[in-house]
């Protein structure tokens, strides 16, 4: 028997939605790991009422990878169904195929409800997908009972009897309340599931892309904050600061330069009025102290 190292995420994981799938039993789907491999899982699941898929028993295998359950889970069908092909990889949005959509949160039970959901939509060229008639796939509904698979050895109807209504009435006399806490909380949890094959998904991608932008040029239209005394105060300040700054500023400075012009004229006629005087004192002293001099 495989070893499997107890601290691993996956390991952890996987044990716990085994106890959970065995504890809180579902008429519409069962899964199981295998007794030699903890990441393959064993599943079967019920065909959906009032569809061409009523009353059918089909059986699958999981594929987790290592890093379980950051990563998804990828899944096959191994019954002939007329809905899938037989032992290839199934495209879903929670599927290895589209990692981006995947969510820790989700789980074993999450990927076989999405299963079953997705059984009745249209192929439309998708990978895995097949289109039968109506007529044959109620065929295969019924040859899918006795159907067993060679790997587990384990057959549909005996994982899934007919007798889905005292199946269910002796769940809920058993387990009673768990069963309805548990029922809200996948009810809570449960994701809304988007099969979109590729080439739809990219053409909404990009329209959704379109919106949002004009979505954000419509939106972005500028509102003026209204401003507080304060702030117009500031502004005002501001405002006269930077029209002091501008060319409109020159006159300013032109008074300020007048200004400061008498004092520096009052200066310079003083200087000349002692350079006048000198020149003076020195006519005089050569006009008359001179001459008395040389007598």
């Amino acid at each position: 028997m495989a070893t499997y190292n107890l601290r691993s995420p996956a390991v952890k994981r996987l044990l716990q939605e085994a106890r959970e799938l065995q504890q809180d039993i579902c008429c519409d789907y069962t899964a199981q790991p295998l007794e030699d491999n903890l990441f393959e899982w064993h599943f079967v699941i019920r065909g959906p009422d009032g569809t061409e898929f009523e009353g059918g028993r089909y059986h699958g295998r999981i594929l987790l990878p290592s890093e379980y359950p950051f990563k998804p889970p990828n899944l096959m069908l191994l019954t002939p169904n007329g809905r899938f092909e037989l032992n290839k990889k199934i495209c879903l949005s929670i599927t290895g195929y589209h990692p981006e959509y995947w969510l820790p949160a989700w789980g074993i039970r999450t990927v076989l409800l999405g299963l079953i959901g997705f059984l009745t939509t249209k192929a439309n060229g998708a990978i895995g997908g097949i289109d039968y008639t109506e007529a044959e796939r109620r065929l295969l509904a019924r040859k899918s009972h006795n159907w067993k698979c060679s790997i587990c050895g384990i057959t549909n109807i005996d994982k899934l009897p007919d007798d889905k209504s005292n199946t269910s009435q002796s769940l809920s006399s058993n387990s009673g309340d768990s069963l309805d806490s548990k029922a809200s909380k996948d009810n809570e949890i449960m994701p809304q599931f988007s099969f979109v094959y590729d080439d739809e998904r990219r053409v909404n991608d990009k329209d959704h892309i379109s919106k949002s932008n004009n979505s954000a040029s419509s939106s972005t239209s500028f509102i003026p904050p209204q401003s507080t005394d304060s702030e117009s105060t500031t502004n005002q300040l501001d405002t006269k600061s930077n029209e002091s700054s501008g060319p409109e500023a020159n006159p300013i400075v032109r008074q300020s330069i007048v200004a400061q012009s008498p004092f520096r004229s009052v200066i310079i006629i003083d200087a000349f009025i002692a350079v006048f005087v000198a020149m003076i004192i020195t006519l005089l002293i050569k006009k008359f102290i001179l001459p008395s001099s040389k007598i």
